[in-house]
């Protein structure tokens, strides 16, 4: 897989911590200081080559009436596909974690624990005894079933079901994030490829939050 050019990420991660919906204009200039930080200076040009490269990509969409005016003042949209793409680049950053008491996390550590379950067997472990046990089961048989079905595929289905249960087999382990569950949703894995920041880029020496090329996604 190509590597990600180094500016594609933080200006994603920056749309999808400001960004909410599609109608939502946002410009090159709030791009630039929305994704620069303690440890990142990413100007209003890196802004610029970041949303045009997002554009090809067709994560976002500009609209603006004026086509004379300069790409720093273009006023932008994120996609509906953008939008999913920006969250997913939000959560590949190092020290963004998932809801540890979220039923879907909770079921993905186990599995990763298990390597293979069936929905009864997550159940009997996950469910409270206070919680209908029934309604949760088919609950959490829906997210395995969606897990063997979407991409990126890290989960799928045992060759033969045992005593009439469907088994859920763990192929690829993707880290602290669950597989998405509804069609199309993006996985933070899909930014492990990006390019680390250029040094001069970096404001202190250390490793950035950016630096996606160096092994972000540890479990």
């Amino acid at each position: 897989m190509a590597a990600l050019q180094w500016f594609f990420v933080p200006a994603l991660a920056a749309i999808g911590a400001n960004v909410t919906r599609s109608t939502q204009a946002f410009t090159a200039s709030d791009v630039s200081q929305w994704a620069t930080n303690e440890y990142l200076d990413f100007s209003v040009g890196s802004a610029e080559l970041a949303l045009t490269s997002l554009q090809r990509s067709g994560f976002v969409q500009s609209r603006s009436l004026l086509p004379q005016r300069s790409r720093q003042q273009r006023i932008w949209h994120a996609t509906t596909d953008g939008l999913r793409a920006a969250r997913a680049a939000l959560q590949s950053l190092p020290g963004s974690t998932p809801d540890v008491q979220a039923l879907p996390t909770r079921l993905w550590n186990l599995l990763r624990i298990r390597r293979r379950l069936t929905a009864v067997e997550a159940a009997e472990t996950l469910i409270d005894a206070a919680d209908n046990f029934d309604a949760q089961t088919k609950r959490i048989g829906a997210l395995l079933a969606a897990w063997a079905k979407l991409p990126p595929h890290a989960v799928v289905t045992g060759a033969k079901k045992e005593e009439g249960r469907i088994r859920y087999v763990l192929v690829k382990d993707l880290g602290r994030w669950p597989p998405p569950s509804q069609t199309g949703q993006m996985h933070p894995t899909a930014f492990a490829y990006a390019v680390a920041v250029p040094a001069r880029f970096r404001k202190t020496r250390s490793a950035t939050p950016h630096s996606q090329g160096e092994g972000h996604e540890a479990a």
